[in-house]
């Protein structure tokens, strides 16, 4: 949040210094905005606790001294701040970072997940942020991000920051608009995120200096600029809020809905999205994938907190005769039909490992699925 002394400077700065279009959406209210209005209907779920914290308001000063502007208080609930009104923030600083915990989990649908908000009074003075997710309060995974903005200069406190320049970066619309984040884009990093039962949501300040010592840098390893310094105790990122669009799904027909599944694309067994899984059994596992790990140990994964279905694990010989090795009720632990052993670790999403007899004559596997009765 810059001093209010210099909004008139930055406004005629932005006006006067624009850089070269980028190739991302570009300003709230611009056609082929991804920016998402605060009043949006699909918001369920806003943060309700936050942990901050604070860095300094000028990370490159001899005696760094933290930020003070607002509290953990002012991140929670619905996004409030406007252009007119930007002050119900926390202001996080120099690398500084908030927590944010959820009442209810979300989970991956289509398009954005959730959003976060800052409060630029204008659509060319951004202080961005990375933003990180997490499904146990333990680990968190960044979001892949971009930045363009030149970084042969600082750009002090009154440069612009072009958006058609920005992806993955938090801060990048003017208040009452969130910058949208998609969990999908996250499937598969590490068998410790489950991108449909996300807990936790971490914003970290970007230190928008050119100074390789400070600098934050994007996915790619480039240097991330945004206006710097901003030498106040309102300093660096400003967080308003943090908003999520669909509560983890826990019964089929939830997730069907989540999904925007109807008629007859909402079926157990059909296939809308053409990507060879029917519905429960997606709904199950998330991607139905066998893996073969060797000749005798098969892996795939579950969602134990999805009930309604029943998931199988069945091998055969011919492709015409098939047998079932393993076996879940209702999301109860995959139990044993057979002679396979069978071994799940993991608290939500379950790693599931196969044990099959060294003569096993199976070659072909598949996980198969019905609705509970």
């Amino acid at each position: 949040m810059a001093s209010p002394r210099i909004h008139a400077a930055l406004l005629t700065a932005g006006l006067i210094s624009r850089l070269l279009a980028g190739p991302f959406p570009p300003a709230a209210g611009q056609p082929g905005s991804d920016a998402i209005p605060a009043a949006d209907t699909r918001f369920t779920l806003w943060a309700t606790a936050a942990e901050i914290t604070r860095g300094p308001a000028n990370i490159a000063s001899a005696n760094p001294v933290p930020v003070s502007f607002g509290g953990p208080e002012d991140a929670l609930g619905p996004a409030d701040a406007t252009t007119a009104e930007p002050y119900t923030v926390v202001s996080l600083g120099d690398g500084g970072s908030a927590t944010l915990t959820f009442a209810a989990p979300f989970g991956d649908v289509p398009g954005p997940d959730f959003a976060v908000f800052e409060n630029s009074f204008s659509s060319s003075f951004l202080e961005l942020a990375h933003v990180e997710v997490s499904s146990d309060g333990v680990h968190f995974f960044r979001f892949p991000s971009t930045s363009l903005t030149p970084a042969s200069a600082n750009i002090g406190e009154g440069g612009s920051v072009d958006p058609t320049n920005i992806r993955n970066l938090a801060g990048k619309y003017l208040s009452g608009y969130g910058t949208p984040f998609d969990l999908a884009e996250l499937r598969s990093i590490s068998p410790e995120l489950d991108i449909q039962r996300i807990t936790q949501v971490r914003v970290i300040d970007a230190i928008g200096t050119n100074n390789p010592a400070y600098a934050s840098r994007d996915s790619t390893g480039a240097i991330v600029i945004d206006p710097y310094p901003t030498n106040y105790y309102t300093g660096g990122f400003d967080l308003d809020a943090v908003g999520a669009f669909a509560t983890t799904c826990t019964t089929y027909a939830a997730w069907t809905a989540a999904q925007r599944l109807v008629d007859d694309g909402a079926l157990p067994t059909a296939d809308p999205d053409r990507n060879g899984v029917q519905n429960l059994i997606e709904y199950l596992t998330g991607n139905g994938i066998v893996e073969i790990v060797s000749s005798s140990t098969l892996h795939f994964s579950r969602f134990s907190y999805r009930t309604g279905g029943n998931l199988k694990l069945e091998a055969s010989a011919d492709l015409r005769q098939w047998t079932t090795l393993v076996g879940s009720i209702n999301g109860a632990a995959m139990q044993s039909v057979g002679t396979a052993i069978v071994a799940e670790s993991g608290n939500f999403c379950k790693d599931v490992t196969v044990q099959l007899p060294t003569n096993s004559p199976y070659r072909f596997f598949r996980l198969s699925a019905e609705l509970a009765p």
